[in-house]
């Protein structure tokens, strides 16, 4: 820069310089102020205001008499959601659910109320404000705020448990099925599901292949949860629901190992541990295949990225790069065969025995 370059620099006002710059500025401001975007989601959610809204327009004061809510606090944040293009807002004051507003209805297909409700509680949103010490120690905070890891909090915590299982089931739904058709299922004979969870992946493998049989392997808690979903889709007499640690051991008799969103959320140690537990497990010719978000390299920008703090703040894991997935896959004694990639940010990883 030149010396009169500097000096007009120096004369410039702050006015000024935020009207050189608008478009950025703004830009920066939306991501700054972000969370209140998703406190207004998620309270419209927790409320159950979209299912009241599933019909048709109604008015605030109707909406709050029947949610015992403030009616002047409830039209604000009504009439904020109409910011955000989840509802729309009339001039006779009422209110409609948009396209994405029905999504967040609970009988609506795929789903996001618990999402909402869930990222915007106030128990799983907290450790977030301690991100910079995660940052600075590199490992959650979840447990520095709530005395806990997250998953020993949430069996500990029935209703956090309950919302956070509603969530998983609605995040299978949404993203991991997309990544069901990145494998061939079909050339298998029995997938045990590590960490299976409700067993909405499980129950979409046993529908689409009518051959298969699954083992359902999870929490002691998360297992019978999963057998009435299971059983009510007709799949019980195809699924072996085992409980148990998956860090102690896992289930054998399989000839293919399906992981899905289970390694993100754990560090090296515990991933390769787990992995370790898994290929003990298997025979020489069974298959490993690993549902997750890969983040991709060269700087791309990607959803998965902003996914990988989650692990860092929540639960201490990450999400990984396709040769970092290599590096660890082969220290637990696997060959990485494929990345698969599809519509959503979820990818199938094939591995087999080394």
């Amino acid at each position: 820069m030149t010396e009169h370059d500097e000096s007009a620099d120096q004369q410039l006002k702050p006015v000024d310089v935020i009207a050189h710059s608008a478009l950025p500025v703004a830009g920066l401001m939306q991501i700054i102020l972000g969370h209140w975007g998703t406190q207004v989601v998620s309270t419209l959610a927790t409320l159950g205001i979209p299912d009241s809204l599933a019909d048709g327009p109604r008015r605030a004061e109707d909406l709050a008499e029947q949610h015992r809510a403030d009616p002047r606090a409830l039209y604000r944040v009504l009439r904020a959601a109409a910011t955000l293009r989840v509802l729309d807002h009339t001039e006779d004051e009422t209110f409609s659910l948009t396209e994405a507003g029905h999504f967040l209805r609970t009988d609506y297909p795929f789903s996001m109320r618990y999402n909402a409700m869930l990222h915007g509680s106030r128990w799983h949103w907290d450790p977030w404000s301690l991100a910079p010490e995660a940052v600075r120690k590199g490992g959650e905070t979840f447990s520095d705020h709530h005395g806990l890891p997250y998953y020993e909090y949430i069996d500990r915590h029935p209703e956090e448990g309950d919302l956070f299982d509603h969530a998983m089931t609605a995040m299978a739904a949404q993203a991991q099925l997309l990544a069901v058709p990145l494998h061939d299922f079909g050339k298998h004979k029995v997938v045990v599901d590590v960490g299976g969870g409700a067993g909405v992946v499980l129950s979409n493998l046993l529908e689409t292949h009518a051959g298969l049989r699954g083992v359902l392997f999870d929490r002691e808690r998360v297992v019978d949860n999963a057998k009435g979903l299971l059983t009510e889709a007709g799949f019980a007499d195809r699924v072996e629901f085992v409980p148990g640690d998956m860090f102690a051991s896992v289930p054998g008799g399989g000839d293919c190992y399906l992981l899905s969103m289970v390694l993100n959320d754990y560090n090296d140690d515990k991933a390769r541990k787990l992995l370790e537990n898994c290929r003990a497990a298997m025979d020489e010719d069974a298959t490993l295949v690993l549902f997750d978000m890969v983040i991709p390299g060269n700087g791309t920008p990607s959803f998965a990225t902003l996914g990988d703090i989650e692990c860092l703040v929540v639960s201490g894991g990450e999400l990984r790069t396709e040769p970092e997935l290599n590096t660890l896959l082969g220290s637990a004694g696997f060959r990485l065969e494929a990345v698969h990639r599809g519509f959503s940010p979820v990818c199938a990883v094939v591995a087999k025995p080394e």
